[in-house]
């Protein structure tokens, strides 16, 4: 079977990239299927995740939409129709040639793309983030109603899909641990994510400046890079916290970092199903975390492998690192709670669930 995954930039480092790739590379595994993933941009940033050598990688080099502050809203306008006008004739060109017979769409370029790709393929929207967060969703009609499927992260978001002739629900898997936390006593919390105004990295390092003056000894180390690097350094030196905070930059193996703290802490305003609460769950973490749509109350239980709080609600989180900081022994409860996690997620599970998909689309 000859499959293709369109997606925007494969240079972006983001949990879409990631997953997309060990996909790939799954699909391709044994030469059971051919495999191509088509990167509609390329930038001048290193590739952080390596692709398996049996998937073929397509750039169209597309240049990226204009969006400087200093652009009328027309002109903005203007120049995202032209590089949609762009990559659509592009991406009909490459498949033209690859004629194959499952066409996957991950990011919103991709679902603005579908409906303007003409194939013989059947074409599924892979929704990686909550639809009612994600930029230009209004315009999803037309993919709704071209796509075979729409595959979404959660029921909640496949619920907004409402058009699509078929909806289904597959998380994204999770790989085996090398390590899980042995020691909980460590003094060390970490969070994980882009370094975006969506994961509220802003609003937690709020709330550790509070916690930290009655937990003086714990660290926060938070991974990640992002636009809002220079504002939370800022932050951090405005408050103090050089001594208590780190942005550590980005990991390529954050699965190997996750057994050396005990606690992992979450404040994103938003986020699709977030595999880093996932991934650290399966290594043994109790999290923290705001109970965001979507995807938070889907993996954790609060008071059995970790503690939500009503989204925003900063005085309640404060509390409940608190608690658990106070606790070892509550930290490893909920950490040995967290076994369940891998067998739900497991990567054997999710992947026959995309096969019996496309199984069923043939």
């Amino acid at each position: 079977m000859n499959i293709v995954y369109v997606i925007e930039d494969v240079n972006e480092c983001g949990g879409v990239e990631r997953i997309v790739f060990e996909k790939a590379g799954l699909f391709a595994a044994g030469g059971q299927n051919n495999v191509t993933i088509i990167s509609v941009y390329e930038d001048s940033r290193r590739q952080l995740f390596s692709l398996a050598p049996w998937v073929n990688l397509i750039y169209l080099h597309v240049p990226m939409a204009g969006s400087h502050k200093s652009k009328s809203r027309l002109s903005t306008l203007a120049s995202r129709i032209s590089t949609l006008w762009k990559a659509a004739r592009s991406i009909n060109r490459v498949i033209n040639s690859l004629k194959p017979d499952i066409l996957f769409f991950a990011t919103t370029l991709s679902a603005l793309l579908l409906p303007l790709v003409k194939t013989k393929a059947k074409k599924i929207y892979e929704s990686h983030s909550a639809r009612q967060f994600t930029p230009y969703h209004s315009l999803f009609l037309p993919m709704e109603l071209a796509a075979d499927a729409v595959v979404c992260l959660t029921k909640s978001d496949a619920s907004q899909y409402r058009h699509a002739r078929r909806v289904e629900v597959i998380p994204n898997f999770i790989n085996t641990p090398p390590a899980v936390v042995g020691n909980y006593s460590v003094k060390r919390a970490i969070a994980v994510g882009r370094l975006e105004h969506v994961k509220g990295f802003d609003i937690l390092i709020d709330c550790w400046q509070q916690i930290v003056s009655r937990h003086p000894d714990w660290h926060l180390d938070i991974y990640g890079e992002g636009s809002e690097r220079p504002s939370l350094e800022q932050q951090i030196s405005r408050l103090n916290l050089s001594d208590n905070v780190t942005l550590c930059g980005r990991s390529s193996d954050i699965n190997s970092r996750y057994p050396s703290y005990s606690l992992f802490l979450m404040t994103s305003h938003y986020e699709g199903l977030p595999m880093v609460l996932i991934e650290s769950q399966a290594c043994g973490l109790p999290a923290v975390s705001f109970d965001f749509e979507y995807g938070a109350s889907d993996i954790i239980t609060s008071g059995y492998n970790g503690i939500l709080v009503p989204q925003g609600d900063r005085e309640g989180f404060i509390r409940a690192v608190d608690k658990l900081m106070d606790s070892d022994a509550l930290r490893a409860e909920y950490g040995r709670a967290t076994v369940n996690t891998l067998e739900k997620f497991s990567r054997e599970k999710i992947m026959k669930q995309w096969h019996d998909l496309i199984a069923s689309l043939s």
